[in-house]
């Protein structure tokens, strides 16, 4: 069963050498790469270039940003089953092979295999690598309940984790190129509210590397815009599966997380009108002064307190 391991690039001449050699050293073998510079103005491009063969193919196209490459890395390739991977990390040698095999044993078109993250800093063999927020690992029969912790802040959305079949990706639809911040959240909620049932696979893991340019780092205001629709977007398909008060709640777990970190008034305001129409009347936008300052020093304790109130089933 071919593998097609999808890969997106950007200024990643550092990186992109190591990660290439690390999906060719994988103990499956039947799998093709496809990379798709999104633009770079570094060497990215012709040190990728430099890979290419019969089963590694490189792209390239204007800078539109990670979505954009994904999408089209997805329509140039040609495997059953679709692993996407970021430029700058890396998977355990066994990580798609144990996938696969998990996946066979199974046997759905519209389950997905998720495996663990764990997170690194520089040179993969020379540092402590971390458990990252991962995977449970319980399987998910039902996809709304996965989606529900990930809202509770359980667990993380992280695109290099999943293998999955293309004709449930197929069923899902595109990326969404508009989207700057979360793009991999919003989209991989879709693509669990389509499928049949998230399964874990205890073997294999990806090595997340933190870099400080990490598009999930950004602070910018099109960045809070693009968080919003995808938050948005996500709750939705969370509300689609089951509109319940344990989905509403968790929903508003997730609307919190971001009004805390952010501390933006755009977001805030947008957030809160979501909030009311999930059933919820959190005032947290007074003008006064000395009750924002409150909020903030507060704002994590009364997350926790809503969530052991509202997340009661």
């Amino acid at each position: 069963m071919k593998v097609s391991v999808l890969i997106p690039m950007y200024n990643a001449e550092i990186y992109i050498s190591a990660t290439i050699e690390n999906v060719l050293k994988q103990t499956w073998s039947d799998l093709e790469v496809i990379i798709v510079d999104d633009g770079s103005t570094d060497n990215s491009y012709a040190l990728a270039k430099k890979y290419e063969s019969e089963n590694v193919h490189i792209y390239r196209q204007d800078n539109k940003g990670a979505s954009a490459a994904r999408n089209l890395a997805l329509e140039k390739s040609t495997g059953e089953l679709i692993q996407y991977l970021d430029a700058d990390d890396l998977l355990s040698f066994n990580k798609i092979e144990a996938q696969v095999k998990l996946y066979t044993k199974i046997n759905d078109k519209n389950a997905i295999i998720a495996s663990g993250i764990l997170l690194f800093d520089g040179d993969v063999m020379e540092t402590i690598c971390i458990p990252h927020r991962q995977m449970s690992t319980n399987s998910y029969n039902k996809p709304v309940d996965l989606l529900i912790d990930i809202c509770r802040e359980k667990y993380i959305v992280q695109s290099s984790i999943w293998l999955m079949h293309r004709d449930l990706l197929t069923k899902v639809g595109g990326w969404n190129e508009q989207l700057t911040l979360n793009d991999d959240g919003e989209y991989f909620f879709r693509v669990v509210g389509q499928s049949s049932g998230v399964y874990f696979c205890s073997e294999g893991a990806v090595f997340y590397r933190n870099t400080p340019q990490s598009l999930s780092k950004q602070v910018s205001q099109k960045a809070i815009e693009s968080q919003l629709l995808a938050t948005q977007v996500m709750t939705q398909v969370v509300i689609r599966l089951e509109n319940s008060k344990r989905v509403r709640a968790a929903c508003v777990n997730f609307y919190m997380q971001y009004i805390t970190r952010f501390h933006s008034d755009y977001y805030n305001e947008r957030a809160a009108i979501e909030i009311k129409r999930l059933g919820f009347d959190i005032n947290t936008f007074k003008k006064d002064t000395l009750y924002k300052i409150a909020y903030l020093i507060l704002g994590q304790k009364l997350i926790k307190k809503l969530s052991e109130i509202y997340h009661k089933k």
